[in-house]
């Protein structure tokens, strides 16, 4: 009988090295890991998430002994993590994948730019190839379902894609996996970046529309609520007249200042309740942003919370927690 300690560990540490680093816009850059270990990688494409451990200011990093787990704790390392002095405890991010190559070892990651970078942003500012990092990532060998994803559209044929610059690469990712599985739709990817530059080519589907806001005098997000506002009408809210009064009712405030603002439904739960003529929206980016529109679908036009996926990434004046 085989040992329960012999399964495979579900989420499992990649040991990296920058291969090389592209500038891809101001605000954008494209940084290139390597390893081989990264042939172990389970890509589900998507929105799939990783966490990226930076080195420390002298360049160090956790020994292999630090990660070792068991499936039934495969995130004992992240305990001792937490536990440690600020001063030994290497920053921890998360970020989305924007494309797995397997035949080269690589995973690709895009990281925004802003002034004033904290870690990560400092980390890729200045990353030059053989400078070493480590991804938390799912394991192919353990098999399942892959951890990490937000993206479950159920049967829905109807898209909403709404993000900030920080959702760019997931954007972008999901739009890459729709193309790679033959997806049959139409909607609409609204996105505001900093600045015009800032645009990035996008996979192109033939059904997907791609809005383009840039951030105005009036502040971050408020151009995305804006244009969201016009788009309102011509969504294909399912039912909206018999969804309003109850999902109202229902509706409750998130306290972004005390809470995490993430509200996703599972795949089984999608796969259940949103129907082909449902619309599914994903919107993630800065808190207070994903705060409003959520009232916006949620308690405003009555769209069932269960269609929608809200992800805060950052909140404005604030850094990760990790």
């Amino acid at each position: 009988m085989e040992h329960q300690a012999s399964r495979p560990v579900p989420l499992i540490p990649f040991r990296v090295t920058v291969a090389r680093a592209e500038t891809l816009s101001p605000h954008f850059k494209r940084i290139v890991f390597q390893g081989p270990d990264l042939q172990n990688f389970a890509d589900a494409g998507y929105d799939e998430r990783i966490k990226i451990l930076l080195p420390l200011p002298d360049g160090s990093l956790p020994a292999p002994s630090f990660f070792e787990a068991s499936p039934e704790d495969p995130l004992a390392w992240y305990q001792k993590w937490r536990t440690l002095p600020a001063e030994r405890r290497n920053p921890l991010r998360t970020y989305t994948v924007r494309k797995v190559k397997h035949e080269s070892e690589q995973i690709d990651v895009d990281f925004v730019i802003h002034d004033h970078a904290g870690p990560a942003g400092a980390f890729a500012e200045a990353a030059k190839p053989g400078d070493q990092a480590i991804i938390i990532g799912p394991n192919a060998q353990a098999g399942g379902p892959v951890a990490g994803m937000d993206f479950h559209p159920g049967q829905s044929r109807h898209l909403l894609l709404v993000g900030d610059e920080t959702a760019v690469p997931a954007i972008a990712a999901i739009m890459d996996s729709l193309i790679r599985d033959h997806w049959q739709g139409d909607g609409v990817a609204l996105i505001e970046v900093p600045t015009e530059e800032d645009r990035l080519p996008l996979p192109e589907h033939a059904g997907i529309r791609v809005i383009w806001t840039t951030c105005d005098e009036s502040g971050h997000g408020h151009a995305l609520i804006e244009t969201m506002r016009s788009l309102l009408e011509d969504l294909p809210i399912h039912s909206p007249t018999v969804l309003v009064a109850g999902s109202s009712e229902k509706f409750t405030e998130v306290d972004i200042d005390k809470e995490l603002l993430w509200e996703t439904a599972d795949a089984a739960q999608a796969d259940a309740s949103i129907h082909a003529d449902d619309l599914y929206a994903w919107i993630a980016g800065e808190a207070a942003t994903v705060r409003e529109l959520r009232r916006m679908l949620v308690r405003d036009r009555g769209m069932d919370r269960r269609n929608v996926s809200f992800m805060g990434y950052w909140r404005q004046g604030r850094s990760e927690m990790s």
